[in-house]
């Protein structure tokens, strides 16, 4: 199978778990929120989003020994491979030890650190926490065996394990929520799923790379070395991520109440969700990337790098235009409810529409990103990141601090740092780092993308005018016809003339035939 043929049907894969995972959401959220009501699953929103800050307690080791494994898997060589593995494992083993001692303590801090959580909840944040950060050591060792099956490019079985997990949970909450054991009866669910991929993805990973032991562990100086030097630069990265994502919840329930952590939680889970659409592009044409760039084949690396930057370009646009735009139809119709007023509608769709333009934005370079990480250069993808949630940081808090914003202006202040910080810096870098002209990129990319996501917003308007969304039908029926509308733009400018000419012949083809 051609590299070509083997990415599509990746790509297929990984969207078809994303999309099975993006349905559940939709349909389970409301649920979950009205089970819980808005104070419980403000705090709910809260202690997860303190477990993804722990999460970075494993130091980068993750993201390092995933790119490492290919990397030695495009060398062929099965012995670095393996003291890789082993290595990793016996750093999750300390490092888990760390991370629940440190879950202890949170938990005494977290009614502290948010004091308008009520006091009938505090008692079950001693439990809630340290139970929730098992979570991260069974994310962290199944991901190692994970990394293995994407590095051999098995992303169906990869993909099938994480559907398998999606159906226990899902089936796993409703009943514990219906029989009424609220936060506590959830978190048990979430962690007893998480075994699942861990066992599963090892099994697998023994079947398809039999070479692969996972005992005794051992801490291989020279693997930990390489570990180490490259998971610095991922460390810095994944923590100023977390800040850039996830800090906005902090200072929602640190500057209003938990209640309003849910309004703003609502208008910004789809768009962080969204954010995988093009995320799965990266991680599938990664290892295409990582083996080319081993190989020394930067030709072939530059020509994998354009391909999975257009096809972002292709899917990003619409969903963060129509986010932006069909934003508050479709959460009134989602949410609107008891506990889930008029008023919350219009700040959370204020809120989505705000972080949804930042991520239309950040198509022009996100792609960057991939290539350095498969060139080994993490550590200007690490300056930048910091640079930006620190920008993001202190734009958010001046924005609702100091000029009374509310919610809207945390929101903006995500806008501002990922418009200003990436957008210049990392292409020019990037650019020259891999032999790219910068004017060409900008012309063929981020000029395509300001005339595509323009012209597709003026038909969005226009489709709604149309069909106003008063009902999910008519909702649904606007979201068609724009997207038929955006089929003549997408083909006009944002797929190349070679793919192009090969649409319309196999239409033509089609046509013939019928």
């Amino acid at each position: 199978m051609s590299s070509g043929r083997r990415n599509a049907k990746n790509l297929a894969i990984n969207y078809s778990s994303f999309i099975a995972t993006g349905m559940v959401m939709l349909m389970l959220s409301p649920f979950v929120i009205r089970s819980l009501g808005p104070v419980a699953y403000g705090i709910w929103s809260l202690l997860n989003m303190l477990i993804g800050y722990m999460g970075i307690l494993d130091l980068g080791v993750r993201g390092s020994t995933g790119r490492h494994i290919t990397l030695y898997l495009g060398r062929e060589d099965s012995v670095a491979i393996d003291q890789t593995v082993r290595t990793s494992l016996a750093c999750y083993t300390l490092l888990g030890l760390v991370i629940f001692i440190v879950a202890g303590v949170l938990g005494g801090v977290f009614p502290h650190v948010f004091p308008s959580v009520p006091a009938e909840y505090r008692p079950a944040l001693l439990v809630l926490v340290p139970l929730m950060a098992v979570n991260i050591w069974t994310s962290a060792v199944a991901a190692v065996f994970a990394s293995v099956l994407r590095a051999h490019e098995r992303f169906d079985l990869a993909c099938a394990v994480d559907l398998s997990t999606l159906a226990v949970r899902t089936v796993g909450t409703v009943l514990v929520l219906q029989a009424g054991h609220g936060m506590v009866g959830l978190a048990i669910t979430v962690v007893a799923s998480n075994f699942i991929p861990l066992f599963a993805n090892a099994w697998l990973a023994k079947r398809i790379y039999s070479p692969l032991r996972f005992w005794p562990l051992e801490i291989n100086r020279e693997r930990m070395r390489e570990l180490g030097t490259f998971a610095v630069g991922t460390f810095v990265t994944t923590v100023a991520l977390k800040v850039i994502n996830q800090t906005d919840l902090v200072i929602v329930g640190f500057t209003f109440d938990v209640a309003t952590v849910t309004v703003f939680s609502v208008g910004a889970m789809l768009v962080n969700y969204s954010n995988n659409l093009t995320s799965l592009i990266y991680t599938t044409f990664r290892p295409s990337l990582q083996k080319a760039v081993a190989r020394n084949e930067m030709g072939a690396a530059r020509w994998i790098f354009f391909r999975q930057v257009r096809l972002a370009n292709l899917i990003g646009i619409p969903v963060y235009v129509g986010f932006t735009l069909y934003g508050v139809h479709f959460i009134r119709l989602w949410m609107m409810g008891p506990g889930f007023d008029a008023l919350s509608v219009q700040s959370a769709a204020t809120v989505m529409g705000i972080l949804a333009s930042a991520r239309l934005l950040n198509l022009f370079s996100s792609g960057f990103t991939s290539l350095l990480w498969a060139m080994g250069d993490v550590r200007f993808n690490a300056t930048l990141a910091l640079t930006q949630s620190l920008t993001n940081l202190l734009l958010s808090l001046l924005f609702v601090l100091a000029l009374g914003w509310g919610l809207w202006g945390i929101a903006f202040g995500t806008f501002v740092s990922g418009l200003v910080v990436p957008t210049f810096a990392l292409p020019w870098y990037a650019c020259r780092k891999a032999k790219i002209n910068l004017w060409t990129y900008t012309i063929q990319i981020g000029g395509r993308v300001l005339v595509s996501a323009g012209l597709f917003g003026c038909w969005c308007y226009l489709a709604q005018q149309i069909l106003p969304c008063n009902s999910w039908t008519t909702f649904f029926g606007s979201v068609a016809l724009a997207l038929i509308g955006y089929v003549p733009i997408a083909l006009w400018l944002l797929v190349p003339e070679a793919d192009r000419s090969r649409v319309q012949s196999k239409i033509r083809a089609l046509t013939a035939i019928g």
